[in-house]
């Protein structure tokens, strides 16, 4: 009986690339764990290349199904109170902002019941929600913007996904921008602090400065994913000094996934 493996990043790549040459095969059984590769099928699933994790036959889902039933469908959902993940579309924090409220707040519980300290699950609720607000002002497909949390014993993951225009087209709609190459040097420039494409004089583009300040201290894992490219990092206190920006097979839209480690000894 072939092993199960579990969906991370490396072997979501490792299928993508094997799918864009033809040559996919016949795939050993996956097994559904974090929820960034899960959503970046989902991205991959829009272009045509894959199928959606839950119409991949090879792909167990592993209790995430009502998760990414929202996500490819049109519904809002939230997770059941104290369930520790949770289902929200970025276009709430404008029409609903009490069930924005909400949301958050069941966020916040869950970070806490996975072991992270309450100064720190403060700073990552506001880094969620500022690049939450990056959907509504810079995809320009605000509707099919997404944000998913799911806490865990040790371990809080948010990832926050839509199907506009990615970050290369968002920057060049700025004559400032004209100058970026492809979607890798879009990443770059979209994750450096006043970066963004109302211009450096606007004093926007202070989202993920946001983010990076919140891990502060903090062994994180980030992915940021925008057509061809993706853009990784790990560490403690990440930042774009250790980022490795790579190509990859294309994917629909923007997507950033944050995965913490709680800090020993705290849970």
């Amino acid at each position: 009986m072939p092993e199960t493996e579990s969906l991370t990043f490396a072997a979501l790549d490792g299928i993508a690339f094997a799918a864009a040459r033809g040559r996919l095969g016949a795939l050993p059984e996956y097994v559904a764990g974090d929820l960034g590769p899960l959503v970046e099928m989902i991205q991959l699933s829009r272009t045509g290349l894959l199928p959606s994790p839950s119409s991949a036959p090879w792909l167990r889902l592993n209790g995430t199904e009502a998760l990414l039933h929202a996500a490819v469908g049109s519904e809002r959902w939230a997770s059941p109170h104290g369930s520790g993940s949770g289902f929200l579309r970025c276009d709430v924090l404008q029409t609903e902002p009490t069930r924005w409220t909400t949301f958050k707040l069941e966020a916040h519980k869950a970070a806490l019941a996975a072991g992270f300290p309450s100064q720190a699950v403060a700073r990552l609720m506001g880094a969620m929600g500022e690049i939450a607000d990056n959907v509504l002002e810079h995809s320009e497909s605000p509707a099919t913007g997404f944000v998913m949390f799911a806490g865990r014993s040790g371990s809080f993951e948010f990832v926050i996904a839509d199907d506009g225009i990615g970050a290369l087209a968002s920057l060049r709609s700025n004559s400032e921008y004209a100058h970026l190459i492809d979607e890798g040097d879009a990443l770059q420039c979209a994750l450096t602090d006043g970066e963004s494409r109302f211009g450096k004089a606007a004093q926007r583009g202070t989202g993920f400065s946001t983010l990076f300040r919140s891990l502060v201290n903090m062994t994180a894992s980030l992915r940021f994913r925008s057509g061809d490219h993706a853009l990784d990092m790990r560490g403690r206190s990440p930042t774009l000094v250790n980022a490795h920006v790579a190509r990859k097979p294309r994917a629909a839209g923007f997507m950033v996934g944050v995965h913490c480690e709680a800090p020993k000894g705290s849970q």
